[in-house]
């Protein structure tokens, strides 16, 4: 099996929080961002944001989405510097947006990564550091799976965030319940079909679900939208770890990346060389309609065991679908009418063939599927960190 996240191999995050200023410190944002350039922390873009109660957003660059290589104990600075110059998070309507790039980073090290993002981040040039070695973009079917177990457990999500993030708070206008789209439904058979990222976009609500798929051609991300704004690096840590593990996990444990798929494959103009006898019999057999076996004999010379023969080769070069048999009764001669003495029938070459391959992306059967559970894979201490989060919000 080929997975798309290993060992060597890591998801990146993006990260965006939406502060006000406290009663004491009325920054604007180009005061926010004189403030940053000039403490060490260029590597942060101030910017301004409509939502009510926002007076600046802070994005920080690419980073590992699991956090490693420095980029805690980084963020956690960060969060201080801002918090000590009136930054907060504490009026409603201020949420937190972590990104999910579509391409993962190979062969380079979460720290290499963090430093080299850091660096093209930081003004005058400011912009996002794409690394040397990444993935593909990776399959919507993995995106698909990732959403839907959001979706159908959008109760235990609810559960470790604040309320007014939680469907029907006075916030949730701006990360909208996606629990339509769990396993199951008329919305859920839809999602499934969906087979673009626009068309998936549409059905999350656009950009203010709870997940948003719109950044996924213009900044190559997935947005999870839904996260009170926080200035706690325990908290901006374990939801990234959780929606990286629920990569992980769909990844490894729920999708088959040899499952069959069907593909159209166009068959060839001229397969044989030109004027021999197989390149005669291609080209009539090539026709709208094909031709009969005993124009192809009168034609060619052979026997109409010899013409069979030749179906038989290009059936295994081609697959059993590029030769098409047309009955004697499909070119007007009823059964029997040539007494034994010569072939009525007929081929016809098909000009593409619907084929099955290998190298799709699919879903295990279920009986070798992971659980849908948005828990599978996480570590134990990132675990009992949300259970203790949960009970005290309950």
């Amino acid at each position: 099996m080929t997975n798309i996240i290993g060992n060597n191999v890591f998801l990146q995050g993006g990260v965006e929080i939406e502060v006000h200023n406290s009663n004491r410190n009325q920054l604007s944002v180009s005061g926010w961002q004189d403030l940053l350039d000039h403490n060490g922390y260029g590597w942060v873009e101030a910017k301004r944001d409509a939502s009510p109660n926002v007076d600046c957003e802070f994005v920080l660059p690419p980073m590992p989405a699991h956090f490693a290589g420095g980029v805690r104990d980084d963020i956690a600075n960060l969060f201080t510097f801002i918090e000590s110059n009136g930054g907060r998070v504490t009026k409603s309507g201020c949420g937190l947006h972590v990104h999910i790039g579509n391409r993962a980073v190979r062969n380079m090290s979460p720290a290499d990564f963090w430093e080299a993002s850091k660096a093209a981040f930081t003004a005058p040039d400011r912009c996002y550091y794409v690394a040397p070695d990444m993935t593909d973009v990776m399959p919507l079917a993995l995106v698909r799976d990732v959403i839907q177990r959001y979706a159908a457990h959008q109760s235990d999500i609810d559960a470790i965030l604040a309320p007014s993030r939680r469907d029907g708070g006075n916030a949730s206008r701006f990360c909208r319940s996606i629990r339509t789209l769990a396993f199951g439904g008329h919305a859920a058979d839809q999602f499934e079909r969906a087979d673009t990222a626009s068309r998936m976009a549409d059905m999350l609500g656009g950009k203010f679900g709870a997940i948003n798929m719109q950044t996924w051609s213009r900044l190559g991300t997935v947005e999870f939208r839904q996260h009170q704004a926080t200035l706690d690096i325990e908290k901006l840590e374990a939801w990234c770890l959780l929606i990286d593990a629920m990569f992980r996990y769909s990844d490894l444990q729920r999708l088959d990346y040899t499952a069959p798929q069907t593909t159209t494959v166009v068959t060839p103009d001229a397969p044989h060389r030109n004027g021999s006898r197989l390149a005669v019999m291609w080209d009539m057999c090539r026709r709208d309609g094909g031709a009969h076996v005993s124009d192809i004999s009168a034609r060619t010379g052979w026997t109409a065991d010899t013409i069979r023969a030749r179906v038989s080769e290009w059936r295994n070069t081609h697959g059993d679908q590029a030769v098409v048999t047309h009955t004697q009764q499909a070119y007007g001669h009823r059964y029997g009418s040539s007494n034994g003495g010569h072939d009525l029938n007929g081929y016809e070459i098909a000009r593409q063939v619907e084929t099955t391959v290998a190298g799709g992306v699919a879903l295990y059967p279920e009986n070798r599927r992971g659980v849908t559970s948005i828990w599978g894979g996480l570590n134990d201490q990132t675990f009992e960190y949300f259970n203790t989060r949960r009970q005290a919000l309950s």
